[in-house]
């Protein structure tokens, strides 16, 4: 983290809120407003900044040139402040209940429950069908987004479906330079906003193949150029953004499988045939 401009205190030394006081009267009155907004709304901490300007109407700018003069690099990083602030610990501790374990449990159940109670149908059809037309199917995800594409790439090889996965930013977009009019593209990034994601995506679009989004944002650079997208509702932490849940990605996932088998119930005979060619392989 930068040093905070004129004197002002590091994250590490006190809550944000002082910081943001004791500079009140140096920042302009948009910059103060969003201050103003971040100490009613301390949840921004788990929103991407789009959210927090439709939300906030406040300008994308303003919020980074305030993170910035609070000593911060941007929103991100700002968001780190929110997230460890006594009042935002406070509210998180009241939650947790009485045993171990129940925040976790609390925010899985959530993040499930809203997923499919988010998920398209429509896109689901549309995403099935566009694996089934598909040549090749490439599936993309790096960091904590590389699981869900090694899982989904298999889930496709299980049912007959040349699926290809790929984690590595270099490689992938390589793959993707590999891929034509016939092949798709499964881009997965739980920010929709992840580089490497981004530039692969632009890759397969300019090569014409279908590129479908799994993120967790609509709003993402990624779901705006994908073809068709499926979203996940998991709460994002910012402390823990590297290793986020993937259980709302997996169910959406397994939601997919169902979808293709529905769509082709042939690809079952292939599912029994992948599972008797490794059957000796299992004690």
């Amino acid at each position: 983290m930068n040093p905070a401009p004129n004197g002002a205190d590091s994250a590490a030394d006190t809550s944000w809120r002082k910081t943001f006081r004791r500079l009140h009267g140096e920042l302009t009155a948009s910059e103060q407003r969003a201050g103003e907004y971040f100490e009613v709304h301390p949840e921004a901490a788990y929103r991407s900044i789009s959210e927090v300007v439709a939300d906030s109407e406040i300008g994308y700018g303003t919020i980074i040139r305030f993170c910035q003069k609070l000593g911060c690099k941007g929103f991100q990083e700002f968001k780190l402040l929110l997230v460890t602030d006594d009042a935002a610990n406070d509210r998180s501790k009241e939650d947790q209940g009485d045993h171990p374990g129940s925040e976790a449990a609390r925010r899985l159940k959530s993040d499930l429950s809203e997923t499919l109670r988010l998920l398209d149908e429509e896109g689901l059809q549309r995403s099935a069908q566009q694996i089934l037309g598909s040549r090749v199917t490439l599936v993309g995800g790096v960091a904590s987004s590389a699981p869900l594409a090694l899982s989904l790439a298999w889930k496709l090889c299980r049912i007959g479906i040349d699926a290809r996965p790929s984690t590595e930013g270099y490689v992938m977009a390589v793959n993707a330079t590999l891929l034509g009019e016939k092949d798709a593209l499964v881009a997965i990034s739980s920010s929709g906003a992840t580089k490497d994601i981004l530039h692969t995506a632009e890759v397969a679009k300019n090569q014409g193949a279908t590129v479908i989004a799994l993120t967790n944002f609509s709003s993402s650079p990624l779901s705006q150029l994908a073809d068709t997208s499926l979203f996940t509702a998991a709460t994002r932490d910012p402390i823990k953004a590297e290793i986020p849940s993937i259980i709302a990605g997996e169910a959406v996932l397994e939601m997919l499988l169902e979808k293709l088998l529905a769509i082709a119930p042939e690809r079952r005979d292939h599912l029994i045939q992948s599972s008797r060619v490794v059957s000796d392989r299992k004690l």
